[in-house]
């Protein structure tokens, strides 16, 4: 039987090896469908910290956080109002929007409006439920706005302690037609 010797082996081997590849298909690029859009992240809860103000015939207060503040102006007259903003988030133009706080004292909900741009703010009467609703937001508790599309985070707000109950004297002046 005839063998074919070493060197003729590898040299038909190097042949082969040098041969092109039979041609291929052109390669099509593959695509894909893009990435869905990432959902808004969830807003955090930031604490906040107090501070009060009484000139003339307001009594001024304020929750404040780098990301969000609340802002509590009651006068001049029986009115309170109540101002929220949130520096690099927006708040939607137009549509309905409330400002809710829950606490251990019970929760409410005010409607509002938005500047359409970071701001929110809301009013009520100073009458007994008013009074009422701000020492459930002096006991401590979380705001937050309510809306399509809204994206600002939860405040949370601590007991104001007694600063908080201090100046609550000079609501309650406002609500009684005292004035200051």
């Amino acid at each position: 039987m005839n063998r074919p010797s070493p060197l003729l082996l590898s040299l038909f081997l190097a042949l082969a090896a040098c041969q092109a590849a039979p041609p291929q298909a052109p390669r099509r690029p593959v695509t894909r469908a893009p990435a869905p859009a990432p959902a808004p992240a969830t807003p955090a809860e930031v604490e906040g910290a107090w501070s009060f103000g009484i000139v003339g015939d307001r009594c001024t207060a304020r929750v404040a956080h780098r990301d969000m503040t609340l802002g509590i102006t009651a006068g001049p007259g029986r009115q309170a109002s109540f101002s929220l903003s949130a520096p690099g988030r927006s708040l939607p133009a137009g549509g309905p929007l409330r400002l809710a706080f829950s606490g251990d004292g019970g929760g409410w909900q005010l409607p509002g409006r938005t500047d359409g741009r970071r701001a929110a703010s809301a009013s009520m009467p100073l009458n007994d439920a008013g009074e009422g609703r701000i020492r459930d937001l002096l006991g401590g508790g979380t705001v937050s706005v309510i809306g399509r599309g809204v994206s600002a985070p939860t405040l949370s707000v601590p007991d104001a302690g007694v600063s908080g109950r201090d100046w609550y004297a000079c609501v309650a002046r406002l609500s009684q037609g005292q004035g200051q």
